[in-house]
């Protein structure tokens, strides 16, 4: 099939590190692998001149905003500048400009060779797959990743009110499909009035060919200098509600009791800083080790490093809609996860069986996990195999990709009979 992925978050590298970045290439390569024709459509590449761009064996169309979109965004800025104040507003008409820009050239690029159908992965105030669906009269199947009009409204704030939701659910209730990376999810879309027969539960997955279980490289613990002792490991962004701030008094109550135990956090965010100062603090600066951001192809190698992996996920103030892309790296890769038993979680992972689950925000519950495998090899061993047989069964970018095509083709059918 011929597949016009769109993604029009001026947010999203879709070259770079970020796991929004690596869920959109890795689910276009199993698309790809498949058989199938993509073009991938998109206003930013890469974001930082650091990092070199992950290689994509597709189409790219960038587009990136025009110097009328720049120009009306720096007269906002300086706007408030003038004011005195800080708000969203620059970034939201950013987002409804380029979605209003985008369509003409894209419909002129395809309206002579159309693709069987649009994958938009939903921003905020995305409406450019609804009006090209129109425009070349294909199918529109929209993935989306959180509630992004609610996520607005509590971390970032709104400057145009209710204008985010509104565009939310009109785009979400003109698409021919609606795949949510959780149940959660799900239940939102549909309290917005959305069909339930229209939205699809689509979690996650991994990249088996890069994720999976394999004996740890020694020149892997050598290059970041883990010693001979057991590892503990989070791989992630290092923001609030990742949990991240119970990493140093976990480190601290552990390192007394198993030599040797090192810490690597895989990942960089706006925490890191803090982590660092408090880790100093605690004379526990030798015991962890900070690799950054690194390329997705390794991670894996990283991964199998770990003797047990973390997802201490904080309770967010609203559902737990998050699908963590982490959890199904670490059980694919064969090491036992502790893990808040928050949402998606504790579907995915059976406690005592393919990992622990605990309450979340209680970090004795996570220390008395962490403790309970690191003193038990056999433990570890029998949770891991269990919980990578179970993602390379289960939850896969090939497996959804499959998924995505079959349903895609069924609406094809039921159009094409007047359904």
């Amino acid at each position: 099939m011929k597949i016009l992925y769109l993604c029009s978050d001026l947010g999203i590298p879709v070259l770079g590190r970020k796991g929004a970045s690596v869920h959109l290439r890795s689910l276009v390569t199993a698309f790809v692998r498949a058989g199938h024709s993509v073009v991938l459509a998109a206003p930013l590449l890469n974001k930082s001149p650091w990092e070199g761009p992950a290689k994509l064996d597709v189409s790219l169309l960038h587009l990136p905003p025009s110097a009328d979109i720049v120009n009306a965004v720096l007269a906002l800025k300086a706007f408030n500048e003038t004011l005195g104040v800080t708000n969203s507003l620059p970034g939201e008409f950013r987002r409804i400009l380029y979605n209003q820009e985008i369509v003409t050239p894209i419909k002129r690029r395809f309206e002579h060779d159309p693709p069987d159908f649009i994958y938009e992965r939903a921003s905020l105030y995305s409406t450019a797959g609804v009006a090209l669906a129109h425009e070349l009269n294909v199918l529109l199947v929209v993935e989306l990743n959180a509630p992004l009009a609610v996520e607005q409204s509590a971390y970032r704030a709104t400057g145009l009110g209710e204008l985010a939701a509104q565009a939310e659910r009109w785009a979400l209730l003109q698409a021919d499909a609606v795949l949510t990376v959780s149940a959660p999810l799900r239940d939102y879309v549909v309290s917005l009035g959305v069909e339930l027969g229209r939205v699809q539960v689509v979690p996650n997955g991994v990249d088996a060919t890069l994720f999976h279980p394999a004996p740890p490289e020694p020149s892997i613990r050598a290059r970041w200098g883990l010693g001979n002792g057991p590892v503990l490991g989070f791989v992630g962004g290092l923001r609030r509600w990742h949990g991240v701030e119970a990493l140093p008094t976990l480190l601290e109550r552990l390192v007394q009791r198993y030599r040797g135990l090192r810490l690597v956090i895989v990942g960089d965010g706006p925490l890191r800083g803090e982590l660092e100062h408090t880790l100093k603090e605690r004379g526990l600066t030798r015991s962890v080790v900070f690799t950054g951001s690194l390329p997705h192809e390794e991670v894996a190698d990283l991964i199998r490093q770990f003797d047990v992996a973390l997802a201490p996920y904080s309770k967010p103030e609203h559902a737990f809609y998050f699908s963590p892309l982490k959890l199904f790296e670490y059980m694919a890769c064969g090491v036992p996860v502790v893990a808040a038993a928050l949402g998606q979680i504790a579907e995915i992972v059976r406690d005592g069986e393919t990992g622990l689950l605990l309450p979340p925000d209680e970090l004795d519950a996570l220390t008395a996990a962490c403790d309970r495998l690191l003193a038990d090899p056999a433990l570890r061993q029998r949770l891991g195999q269990a919980a990578a047989k179970e993602v390379h069964g289960l939850y896969t970018w090939d497996r959804n990709a499959a998924r995505v095509v079959e349903l895609t083709r069924a609406l094809i059918r039921a159009r094409q009979d007047g359904g």
